[in-house]
């Protein structure tokens, strides 16, 4: 298997909740361990951005399916390569929710969200690469 990383940002068609969000959580762990994927999912301000792992197979059509998820809108592949390893090694799938702000990389996590938002990049390099960077280290 040829792993690679698949990292995407979308726009929530409605606000939510921590209690909107579990559901969410709940559905990805079980079917992305089902087909070897491992991944975090970010959510703040109506904003999701998602890191997705495994083959590129596996992660082609799973963008394909979440494509068409109507719980959000305007998707960007913001990042879409090989990898030599996993970052997220320990989870079919994690979820953060930047509007609890409990997370303890909460400032850095916001600051990706929004350069990515505005197609901007951080020290010179894409929102997706200093993502995963954040989490390698």
């Amino acid at each position: 298997m040829s792993l690679h990383q698949l990292v995407y940002l979308s726009e929530s068609t409605s606000k939510m909740s921590s209690d909107d969000l579990i559901p969410i959580l709940n559905q990805a762990k079980p079917n992305n361990a089902a087909i070897d994927v491992t991944g975090s999912l970010f959510y703040n301000g109506g904003w999701f951005l998602q890191v997705l792992e495994g083959s590129a197979a596996t992660l082609t059509a799973l963008y394909e399916k979440i494509s068409k998820d109507p719980r959000h809108k305007n998707l960007r592949l913001l990042y879409n390569e090989p990898a030599e390893f996993r970052t997220f090694t320990r989870w079919s799938m994690n979820m953060t929710n930047l509007d609890d702000r409990q997370s303890d990389k909460y400032e850095e996590l916001v600051e990706i969200i929004e350069a990515a938002k505005a197609g901007r990049r951080i020290r010179s390099m894409s929102p997706a690469v200093v993502l995963l960077h954040m989490f390698r280290n």
